[in-house]
């Protein structure tokens, strides 16, 4: 699964990149999902600035997702797992390869979730 991701990585690193004024990082998606598995809570935020914010998101087998809608826009890539995501009562599937994307303040939530999710978010701030 890691290795068909490598061309994803290095575009996430790159758009990373680009919104970063003084600042730049890299990231392997290997050690991120190793760091959200020992973690607290179901995210771990890597990327956080005045343009971009940015997590690995999990969620168990079973497990209800308790988030509530966000000030910004939101995108999701799913890596592992199959879920459902509703959209204000529309359903979307969540396997890996799914992008998804969620307008600001808009309601949604996994449901049904079949196998353990681990998706990659994105959010845009807005200046």
């Amino acid at each position: 699964m890691i290795k068909h991701l490598t061309i994803f990585t290095f575009l996430i690193i790159g758009f990373a990149l680009t919104t970063m004024a003084q600042k730049s990082e890299s990231f392997e998606l290997k050690k991120l999902l190793k760091e959200a598995q020992i973690s607290e809570g179901n995210y771990l935020k890597f990327i956080d600035n005045s343009k971009l914010s940015s997590g690995i998101y999990e969620l168990k087998k079973g497990e209800k997702d308790p988030q509530q809608p966000h000030e910004w826009d939101e995108l999701y890539y799913v890596l592992e797992g199959k879920a459902q995501l509703q959209v204000e009562g529309k359903i979307y599937e969540a396997v890996p390869g799914s992008v998804l994307f969620v307008a600001a303040k808009v309601d949604h939530k996994f449901i049904n979730i079949a196998k353990d999710l681990k998706v990659l978010v994105f959010f845009s701030k807005k200046e």
